[in-house]
């Protein structure tokens, strides 16, 4: 079994043969998301696909995304971590005509005043804000000159897509026209959305025509779907005007449109934006809007130094233990310390490169809060050798020899092993459903232990000592440790020879304390003659073996 699970972990580990580093050892950024009201489980789960398929999408590696009580939490590995922080956002595109434009002066924007965090606030800043920018569009961009634009953006998912709007972006501020419907739709029906992209059909990349970054994107088209046949109609009545399309309520893009676009074919947005930005659109518009919205991430950065001296700070904790513990079994136990400590040793590895395989299978990274469930599993694993140590004690002091103690000994502390640990992986399984964040690092590193320790203590620890106790050298009290209990054992040994020997003659132990035994002559009724003149009791002094003569019975 030991062999298997070296070979699955070497199997996997082709790119390395260390385990996967949480942020806290290796630095970088865990970003908590905290949704806007109380979203049900369903949501979340999808949230968190979404938010997963964008990180695989920008290629961020070694990133995961968890669920934590209400909460998605993405931890970022590395010091390259800007990403993060978007990856969160709820990326609602909406198509609306542009009506008027105008620049902004740089630096003229209005303060948001609503904490964030301040839900009441926010939702009140929000209702304000919808009364100054939608409504009849003539009154709108009579208003636009005086309009600041807001420092950030609050008003996304909340517009009216019925209504014109006043949005900013691209160094302007706008006068946008209704969303337009879908063919065929009534007046409260589908509008146009990010929801008719197909997915497949979104890329970006460099435009060697336009000498832009661009990103390409078509609508669906087909029975029962109108995305592709609605943007053409559009493009073709704001022909060479422009069409702006909104990120979360901000303008990304206002282009003219050049050209109508047939139906089923593909549309092309070129602009200022990096190659991360265009990648980071792409990534958002293929995988879609979240289900839910969020307040503004918590971002918590770890330096990567930090990170590694934490790392040191863990290895220098668990060498202390294994010296402590090779220390203290050997002095203890002597030779059978050092069998001990290779059992201990070989925990040790196998839960390592168990650590291995789960971070190439699964995407488990070992966090400093593991790192102590992986120092605590070595003393519970040494605990462990020890019970089945002094219960060998146990049986040289009932005075059995050192081979045969060796057995009795596994055979009832091998059930407190096993009842021990399953207590304990109870306690650390409980642990990890109960718990979040780092806490649940602890709780598994610490059931891996346990499972490893009844692993290895059948499998590897049973055979060495049992294969021990049938060599000579082992048998010697100075190379087991157990040299009083041989004592013990010997003179146990001795008190029982003496009373099956008196049993057997009739006779009851002597004065002497057990060095010999005294017999009185009984008569033939059984009970004892009186010693007298005439008949003189008899006394037999029966001389003690020598040790040399026990061991060879």
């Amino acid at each position: 079994m030991l062999f298997i699970l070296f070979l699955a972990a070497f199997a996997v580990a082709d790119r390395g043969l260390a385990p996967k580093l949480g942020i806290d050892l290796q630095g970088g950024t865990r970003v908590t998301l905290i949704p806007i009201g109380q979203p049900d489980e369903q949501d979340l789960r999808l949230a968190q696909d979404i938010i997963r398929d964008r990180v695989d999408g920008l290629g961020v590696a070694g990133t995961s995304v968890v669920i934590e009580g209400s909460n998605i939490v993405l931890t970022v590995p590395g010091e390259d971590s800007s990403q993060a922080r978007d990856l969160g956002t709820t990326s609602q595109l909406t198509i609306r005509p542009v009506l008027e434009v105008q620049p902004v002066a740089e630096g003229d924007v209005e303060p948001v005043d609503a904490a964030v965090g301040d839900r009441e606030a926010v939702a009140q800043a929000v209702e304000e804000a919808l009364e100054v920018r939608q409504g009849d569009p003539q009154e709108l961009i009579q208003r636009l000159p005086e309009f600041r634009c807001p420092e950030r953006e609050i008003t996304a998912g909340f517009e009216d897509q019925s209504q014109a709007l006043i949005a900013c972006g691209e160094g302007a501020k706008y006068v946008l026209g209704p969303v337009p419907l879908l063919v065929g739709e009534p007046e409260d029906g589908e509008r146009l959305d990010g929801q008719q992209i197909v997915k497949d059909s979104v890329s970006s990349g460099f435009s060697q025509q336009a000498g832009q970054n661009e990103v390409s994107f078509r609508f669906n088209a087909g029975p029962g779907q109108q995305g592709s046949a609605t943007w053409s109609r559009l493009t073709q009545e704001y022909l060479q005007r422009q069409i702006a399309i909104l990120l979360d309520g901000e303008v990304i893009s206002a282009p003219v449109v050049q050209g109508v676009t047939p139906v089923g074919s593909a549309t092309s947005i070129t602009g200022s934006f990096t190659m991360d930005e265009a990648a980071t659109l792409a990534g958002n518009l293929r995988f879609g809007a979240l289900p839910i919205s969020f307040e503004d991430p918590n971002v918590d950065n770890v330096p990567a130094s930090l990170g590694l001296a934490s790392l040191e700070a863990g290895l220098l904790a668990g060498a202390i233990g294994f010296l402590l513990v090779l220390v203290y079994t050997v002095l203890y136990y002597r030779l059978l310390g050092v069998i001990a400590f290779f059992s201990l040793v070989v925990s040790f590895l196998v839960t390592y490169v168990m650590l291995v395989f789960l971070g190439y299978t699964v995407d488990y990274s070992l966090d400093l809060a593991g790192v102590a469930g992986l120092i605590i599993g070595i003393g519970m694993t040494a605990d462990s050798y020890v019970v089945f140590f002094e219960r060998i004690k146990d049986e040289l002091r009932d005075g059995h020899r050192f081979r045969s103690s060796v057995p009795r000994a596994w055979k009832s502390a091998s059930r407190t092993i096993i009842t021990g640990n399953v207590v304990s992986l109870i306690g650390a399984v409980v642990l990890y459903l109960l718990a979040t964040g780092e806490v649940r690092g602890f709780a598994f590193t610490l059931a891996l232990s346990t499972v490893m320790d009844v692993l290895v203590a059948f499998t590897v620890l049973w055979p060495l000592v049992y294969l021990a106790s049938t060599k000579p050298l082992f048998t010697k009290p100075w190379a087991n440790g157990l040299g009083r209990m041989e004592s013990l054992r010997a003179d146990s040994a001795e008190r029982r020879r003496l009373e099956q020997d008196a049993e057997k003659a009739g006779a009851e132990p002597g004065p002497d304390g057990g060095r010999g035994v005294s017999a009185t002559v009984r008569g033939p009724d059984g009970r004892p003659t009186d010693p007298g003149p005439a008949s003189p009791g008899v006394t037999m002094i029966l001389p003690r073996r020598d040790d040399s003569e026990e061991e060879g019975r």
